[in-house]
């Protein structure tokens, strides 16, 4: 449009400079001396309007006087640009009266159901949880944790907690987690040589025993391993039957492992409400750990190993699941609580107010850096490229309103 614009300016300077050019030696009639005047005048304002356009940003004809307005004043326009904005468009009472009209705590829920708000609070929510549980110290923990138990060790109760936490654990699928590592782990001793050698000795052993003091059980052994089915190959046989067994059993459909859920659901059961059973358990807990005095070596290794695997990798995905639930629970309970609405917006509106009182002057800051980063002559293109649209309009104003004079003059002057 700013291209437009100046062409037409351009155009209409010259249409109507040819009109006084070809009607100029037509002046004594009175057809000629109406479109020579009025041309004449329209092309004077429109000279006089270009160059006075042209005058703010650059120097026309090379004249420097009273030219470059745009690029001498510069420091004052940027002082103006800024009391402008800082003192008159953005003052603190504007932006706390705007900050008024609006609902906030309905546009944290707008936010939240319509702009995909909810997912990315979860997604902040499980980077925050994940990095808290791998920035924790086992050494700092694991002592707290040694010295907190040391202290309290006869007045906490542990039945109920533990009953809870292992109904939590199963329902937020962890407990099959911790029985896959430990199946894993079996299962990598398992595959060892050693346990093949082993295996082979506790089978000779037991072949040894069933034999001894007696011929018939002699010569079915001296047959069977006429056929090949020696210890050795026995043993073999165990271990790649145990591998594979445990390796069905690391299977979540496997049937065994809904059995070990439900029993540790209904242990859970249980301790949170069979007080035998919680005295029972009380008791264990004395016992046991008064009866370990590396209890801070202990404590240190079981944060790190409920860090690694909490925190680790294969678990991010429960992690997310676990966080994503809550910020559901969170959000439906807001959505429901009017008063906690209320609560919100109005502590996030003092917030802001707050803000709006301590760092109002970054906004004639941000004005002053913004301006700066511009050379002399990228200003004044930007400027030009801003407002120089209606700048132009100003030129053909000036042709139109030039020639209606000239011709309201030639008639006015005009012997009838």
């Amino acid at each position: 449009m700013q291209a437009t614009n100046r062409h037409t300016a351009t155009l209409t300077l010259v249409a109507v400079s040819l009109g006084f050019a070809i009607s100029y030696p037509f002046g004594y009639t009175f057809l000629g001396g109406l479109i020579a005047s009025g041309c004449g005048s329209a092309m004077i304002g429109g000279l006089a309007d270009w160059f006075a356009v042209s005058a703010l940003f650059r120097r026309p004809l090379g004249i420097p006087f009273r030219t470059e307005i745009i690029a001498r004043n510069r420091k004052r326009i940027t002082e103006s640009m800024i009391n402008m904005v800082e003192g008159e468009l953005f003052t603190r009472e504007n932006i706390k009266e705007t900050l008024n009209h609006y609902d906030i705590a309905a546009l944290i829920l707008r936010y939240l159901d319509e702009y995909d708000g909810k997912e990315r609070l979860k997604e902040i929510a499980h980077r925050i949880t994940r990095d808290l549980l791998r920035n924790i110290n086992p050494e700092k923990w694991g002592a707290f944790l040694a010295q907190f138990t040391q202290a309290n060790m006869a007045s906490i109760r542990l039945a109920v907690p533990a009953g809870q936490a292992i109904a939590w654990t199963v329902e937020h699928g962890f407990f099959d987690r911790i029985v896959e590592f430990i199946l894993g782990e079996i299962r990598a001793l398992m595959r060892q040589p050693q346990v093949k050698t082993l295996l082979a000795d506790l089978i000779a052993e037991a072949w040894v025993a069933y034999e001894r003091h007696m011929l018939r059980r002699r010569l079915a052994g001296q047959f069977v391993s006429g056929l090949g089915i020696t210890q050795a190959a026995l043993a073999e046989l165990v271990q790649y039957q145990a591998v594979a067994y445990l390796g069905e059993l690391m299977k979540e459909e496997h049937p065994l492992r809904g059995r070990l859920r439900v029993g540790a659901l209904a242990y859970g059961e249980r301790l949170r409400e069979d007080r035998e059973l919680q005295k029972q358990f009380e008791e264990w807990k004395s016992g046991w750990l008064s009866g370990r005095p590396e209890l801070e070596h202990f404590c240190r290794e079981l944060v790190r190993t409920a860090v690694d695997m909490v925190a680790g990798e294969p678990n991010q995905p429960l992690i997310r699941r676990f966080v994503g639930s809550q910020i559901d629970r969170l959000v439906t309970l807001f959505h429901r609580d009017s008063g906690q609405q209320q609560a919100l917006g109005r502590m996030v509106r003092q917030a802001l107010t707050s803000l709006i009182d301590a760092h109002h002057g970054q906004i004639g800051y941000i004005v002053r850096d913004r301006l700066q980063r511009f050379s002399t002559e990228s200003l004044v293109g930007f400027i030009e490229q801003r407002v120089g649209n209606d700048l132009q309009m100003i030129r053909i104003n000036g042709s139109v309103v030039g020639g209606l004079v000239g011709a309201a003059i030639f008639l006015l002057m005009y012997r009838w």
